[in-house]
């Protein structure tokens, strides 16, 4: 697949398919192209933990409803910030995240390297995360980048024996999606890019 087309059309897949599993070698895959993302001084601080037990995923599960009801208020409170077919999908993985054939959580070792701060542990993070999503795409598999976790983020290191000096970044579903690929709305570059100056439009290109 054209990685443009990767990148244009790797939206949130948070209806997974339950009946048709994930193969070790895919998964592999997805990993193998996420350890090719780049780190801060390629100090690599990133931990991948899969998890298939169907036992400790429906304890995931448990923690992540209980976060994601926590999380929801907000957009209850100001009708219209998320799009209602979000808040039902989202809802969807909620009630279903331990029927996802795969869950990957990404962590990382908290102050790799002298001077680390949370902020470039971040920066040394995601963007492998996102190579998972695209490799993931790829491969026809739908995932989507959660983080209502965090909210219990305790609670989850203890189920998973992660220790205390190891934080997660995000939790991540992987399965095939029951819906259809396409590209997400966004805004017009034009909206969101500016040169040279806060608020001067550069040229468009037409």
């Amino acid at each position: 697949m054209d990685v443009f087309e990767a990148m244009w059309t790797t939206r949130s897949m948070r209806r997974l398919d339950p009946d048709r599993d994930v193969s070790d070698e895919d998964v592999r895959t997805i990993l193998e192209a996420a350890l090719r993302g780049p780190t801060g001084g390629n100090q690599q601080p990133i931990r991948w933990l899969v998890i298939r037990d169907a036992e400790t995923k429906r304890a995931l599960q448990k923690v992540y409803l209980r976060c994601w009801e926590k999380g929801r208020k907000p957009y209850e409170e100001k009708p219209g910030t998320v799009a209602p077919n979000v808040l039902s999908s989202a809802d969807h993985l909620a009630d279903n995240l331990h029927l996802a054939p795969v869950i990957v959580i990404a962590c990382a070792c908290a102050g790799a390297g002298a001077g680390t701060s949370r902020r470039r542990q971040d920066a040394s993070v995601y963007p492998s995360v996102q190579n998972l999503l695209l490799a993931a795409r790829a491969l026809g598999l739908g995932t989507t980048l959660t983080t209502a976790h965090l909210l219990e983020e305790d609670t989850v290191k203890e189920i998973l024996d992660i220790p205390e000096r190891v934080t997660t970044y995000a939790l991540i579903p992987v399965g095939y999606p029951t819906g259809r690929w396409g590209e997400a709305k966004r805004r017009p570059l034009d909206e969101v890019s500016y040169h040279d100056r806060w608020g001067r439009l550069g040229p468009s290109v037409r």
